[in-house]
């Protein structure tokens, strides 16, 4: 099959589905948006408008646009990039359609089993987002980090033509992609760790910088990141990317200094207030999914039970 033929969907369009769409639609591919009714209309009239925020460059990009699928409207890839709280409501309409291969990009601390069970594992791919950033009205103010990229992978980890296709794809439009064979663990190890660091920059009103001040919650946040390692081994998972045994490592006093001048950056900013604020009921969900996680691990978690309290 030659790339003219492919056909794309993007389900989303919100920060990272509309930096994906345009991409890849910048570098020739066939396309399509779906997108919720408010935004559809926005990306009829206007297009999807990227803004760089780091240094003021624009883009806009026309391609076609949809708000419902149908069942018989087939693509090679449909890429699902919406918060974990929206994917229920997406999978009755993914399971009529016969698009056989279904990309998830999308948080989840609880793993990919509902998905699987809806659609079968010979449908599903995982992988993550390329972005950070908020959209203000029609425009979507991302930015990239530069030399990063996203990992992407079968359920099982197996090395597949679709997901070789697929990575391949996604590189050739400028979206830094790699393989990952452990996927469901990725996914889990992220939105477990992002669950405690959230709740605490919604407490401080999605201030990276005023959480960066508080040295009670730094240290109530190491010590949390410390239990989220202990939670996730005790549920089976396994501890990927390795970096992240640095929170067992590293002295506390390092690890807050390190949190500190990580939260007063712009990419922490970008990628961690501004999502926050736009998506806290994302936030929520993984924090109740990283609660229910504790429960079944039996681990005492004294700082995640304090953070999560109200989850």
């Amino acid at each position: 099959m030659s790339d003219e033929s492919l056909r794309l969907l993007v389900i989303g369009a919100g920060v990272n589905g509309s930096v994906c769409a345009a991409e890849l639609r910048r570098a020739g591919f066939n396309v399509t948006v779906l997108a919720r009714p408010a935004r559809y209309k926005e990306l009829i009239e206007r297009g999807i408008e990227i803004e760089n925020p780091l240094n003021g460059e624009r883009t806009v990009t026309r391609l076609p646009i949809i708000d419902h699928l149908d069942r018989t409207d087939i693509y090679d890839y449909i890429f699902v990039v919406v918060r974990k709280n929206q994917v229920g409501e997406l999978l009755p309409t993914l399971a009529q359609n016969a698009s056989p291969s279904v990309v998830f990009m999308v948080n989840t601390a609880l793993g990919p089993e509902e998905w699987i069970a809806k659609l079968g594992a010979d449908r599903v791919l995982l992988g993550f987002d390329f972005a950070g950033g908020r959209r203000e009205g029609s425009l979507v103010r991302a930015m990239r980090v530069k030399g990063a990229s996203a990992p992407f992978g079968e359920v099982n980890g197996a090395v597949t033509p679709r997901l070789t296709r697929l990575i391949g794809i996604l590189n050739r439009a400028g979206l830094k992609s790699r393989f990952e064979p452990h996927m469901p663990d990725w996914l889990a190890n992220h939105a477990a760790m992002i669950a405690p660091f959230a709740v605490l920059v919604i407490k401080h009103g999605c201030d990276t910088h005023a959480l960066a001040r508080s040295k009670s919650d730094l240290s109530l946040l190491v010590d949390a990141m410390h239990e989220t390692l202990k939670v996730l081994r005790a549920t089976g998972r396994r501890i990927v990317p390795g970096s992240l045994v640095m929170f067992v490592r590293l002295p506390r006093f390092v690890l807050v200094g390190l949190f500190r001048a990580f939260l007063n950056t712009k990419f922490a900013e970008i990628g961690g207030g501004w999502h926050c604020s736009q998506a806290p009921d994302e936030m929520n969900q993984l924090a109740s999914e990283l609660k229910e996680l504790v429960e079944r691990s039996g681990v005492p978690a004294p700082a995640l039970r304090k953070i999560l309290a109200d989850f």
